[in-house]
């Protein structure tokens, strides 16, 4: 229960206490972080399917990996760039930043889980939009968490425009991974999405 709490308030914007500030304290918030959100991850999976006992199950494994494995996939080429770019801020800190920002992300699906599993059992045009709708709020709050963590906590002498790209790659990455994986996996929700065909699908719309 306190590192949840700590997570929340990292994705407040709160600086961690200067004793509990070290880069093997951020390290291991961080894949605090990242198990949390692989446990709301299976949470929404479960309410998006639940209207087939089959998906709801599938979505546990499914949804969960989808996370993990698009977060996995923009670590090496985020923190690439931040070691290019040479800016004078901490790498624990700017994964910190990235594993709380896919927590806070997962935590609203978790937090719509109840009311998306209820649309779905009772409105063939709502349900749908709620899904994808709550993927698109969690997608949202993680950019933004993400962005405010880390240019927060930079130090003052960090060169803001290079921190910037280090950011976007991750962030691009992290999308770009996503797409096709949800592809891969799919189906998640009951439905056919624009998503379930990856990138090949949005580019013939």
């Amino acid at each position: 229960m306190h590192a949840v709490t700590t997570l929340l308030n990292i994705a407040c914007g709160q600086a961690l206490p200067e004793s509990d500030d070290s880069r093997a304290r951020r390290l291991q918030l961080a894949i605090s972080a990242m198990f949390g959100a692989l446990l709301l991850a299976a949470v929404w999976g479960m309410a998006a399917g639940s209207s087939s006992v089959t998906l709801a199950l599938s979505n546990t494994l499914k949804v969960p990996l989808v996370v993990l494995l698009s977060a996995v996939a923009a670590i090496p080429a985020g923190m690439l760039t931040w070691k290019l770019s040479g800016v004078k801020s901490s790498g624990s800190e700017l994964l910190m930043a990235f594993a709380t920002a896919v927590f806070s992300g997962t935590m609203v699906m978790g937090a719509l889980s109840p009311v998306v599993a209820l649309y779905y059992h009772s409105s063939t045009w709502a349900g749908p939009m709620l899904g994808m709708g709550s993927v698109a709020a969690g997608v949202a709050l993680a950019i933004f968490v993400f962005v405010r963590r880390t240019f927060a906590r930079a130090p003052k002498d960090a060169g803001r425009v290079a921190l910037l790209f280090p950011v976007l790659v991750f962030v691009g990455v992290n999308l770009a991974a996503l797409l096709q994986l949800v592809a891969l996996a799919a189906p998640i929700l009951p439905e056919l999405t624009a998503f379930d065909g990856g990138i090949d699908r949005l580019m013939s719309n």
